[in-house]
């Protein structure tokens, strides 16, 4: 028998609490560190060597995103995570994972809004127990680092679906390859860039 849908208070777009903040903060961090489609771009630094950083401050820059403006929706946020991803990776998505994970973060925002830290809790437990190499989830905000590992990291809580996300979407470079022309008299023709 499926379970009832957590209750979604009807105001989710008012700012998080103090106390509520570091739960959104700590699970939307685990959310994208578990993201198929941002772990291979890390992983194979399609981002550069600093890879890493780059996603760490992405977490950074969705926190502010919803601090900001707190009336975010799913369509808005996965514009924002696409964005990022081609800016600062050069990776588009033939898929939807954007999206879905779009939607988990702002489910995982409404119930923590209702102060229901279930969701937040289990992300938690799962990391602690499957983060592997990765001792601590970082939010990288403009004046710095902050270590988020305490109370958010992935699994299945209430209504979270699958966090882990088993099979990674296929992943385009967005630059590609210009090959150079030739004229007859063997002078290079400039080629204008392709996006």
């Amino acid at each position: 028998m499926a379970q009832p849908a957590p209750a979604v208070p009807q105001n989710t777009t008012a700012p998080l609490t103090p106390t509520q903040t570091p739960y959104f903060e700590n699970g939307m961090a685990v959310l994208l560190n578990t993201w198929p489609a941002l772990s291979m771009a890390v992983e194979n630094e399609f981002g550069g060597p600093d890879s890493a950083d780059k996603r760490d401050w992405m977490c950074g820059a969705v926190a502010d995103l919803f601090s900001s403006e707190p009336a975010t929706d799913a369509e808005d946020l996965e514009s924002f995570l696409l964005d990022i991803l081609s800016d600062e990776f050069e990776t588009t998505l033939e898929d939807d994972s954007a999206y879905i994970v779009s939607q988990r973060i702002l489910l995982l925002r409404r119930q923590i809004a209702s102060d229901d830290f279930t969701g937040a809790n289990a992300l938690s437990e799962f990391w602690n127990k499957n983060g592997r190499d990765k001792p601590k989830v970082k939010v990288v905000r403009q004046g710095g680092i902050d270590d988020e590992d305490e109370e958010e990291e992935g699994g299945e809580g209430e209504g979270e679906g699958d966090v882990d996300m088993d099979e990674a979407p296929q992943l385009v470079a967005v630059k590609e390859r210009v090959e150079k022309v030739v004229d007859e008299d063997g002078f290079e023709l400039v080629q204008k860039k392709r996006r």
